[in-house]
């Protein structure tokens, strides 16, 4: 099954410098403790691609149109597909005061922002800090390894993704997805109501709908909370858990002491 523009696949890859044959990314959790790059609070599983939209960089996203179900390969991209080619007018030298007067100790390496944009110190001397402002890895030749593992088929499915895109951490099993018509219906497991601007996330995850799913014109989200039922204790129990709590105080009284 060949994959086409506007398939939704989930990828496998492992993306590196070829000039430094150094490991910058990848989504597989051995892979990424093997190079040294694991991140604990990264969640590690196939990436959600909706070819041609531009969610990975150009010579991949283009790349993929040849690619079918299943099938591995290793891709060679270009600075001007991938990251962009070095432009030395992106490179600016400034008076180490003005960064200093924002309380920034240059150091070379250091990532500053300047004007609404990032840049990298390149050195620092005789009063001046030299900023570069290309992307980290322009420049450069990314070498890819990729393997498509599965097409998504189906509008529910393609929604769980779209839904999952944007909150990682929770299990794909556990979002539930009926779609009626135009009427989208998203059920989303209690703890999601712990995430930090779910409000925000739910808006985005709307506007992917929207755009990515056809004749969509309504997206409802339905969080079900079970009512927990308290515990009866016995007598017996209850006789058993005040020992074991005098117990426990007795024993820490000395050092409070």
């Amino acid at each position: 099954m060949v994959i086409k523009k506007g398939d939704f696949i989930l990828i496998n890859y492992v993306a590196k410098v070829k000039e430094e044959d150094k490991v910058i990314d990848t989504n597989i959790e051995e892979e990424a403790k093997k190079a040294g790059i694991y991140d604990e609070n990264k969640v590690y599983e196939p990436k959600l691609v909706i070819v041609g939209e531009g969610w990975v960089i150009k010579g991949l996203d283009e790349a993929l149109e040849k690619f079918e179900v299943g099938e591995e390969k290793e891709l060679e991209i270009p600075p001007e597909k991938a990251f962009g080619v070095r432009d030395p007018k992106k490179v600016r030298v400034i008076p180490a005061k003005e960064l200093s007067h924002r309380g920034i100790i240059p150091r070379v390496n250091m990532r500053v922002e300047v004007n609404g944009k990032t840049a990298i110190i390149r050195s620092v001397g005789g009063g001046r800090v030299v900023l570069d402002f290309n992307h980290p890895l322009a420049g450069k030749t990314i070498v890819y390894k990729v393997k498509v593992v599965k097409k998504i088929e189906t509008i529910e499915d393609k929604i769980r993704e779209l839904v999952h895109r944007w909150l990682p951490g929770v299990n794909r099993e556990k979002i539930s997805v009926k779609v009626q018509n135009s009427d989208v219906q998203v059920h989303l497991p209690e703890e999601i109501l712990s995430y930090e601007r779910i409000g925000i996330i739910e808006r985005g995850i709307c506007r992917d709908i929207f755009k990515y799913i056809s004749n969509v014109k309504r997206v409802s989200f339905i969080v079900t909370l079970e009512k927990k039922e308290k515990k009866v204790e016995s007598k017996a129990e209850a006789k058993t858990e005040s020992k074991e709590i005098t117990q426990k105080q007795t024993t820490s009284s000395p050092k409070q002491a």
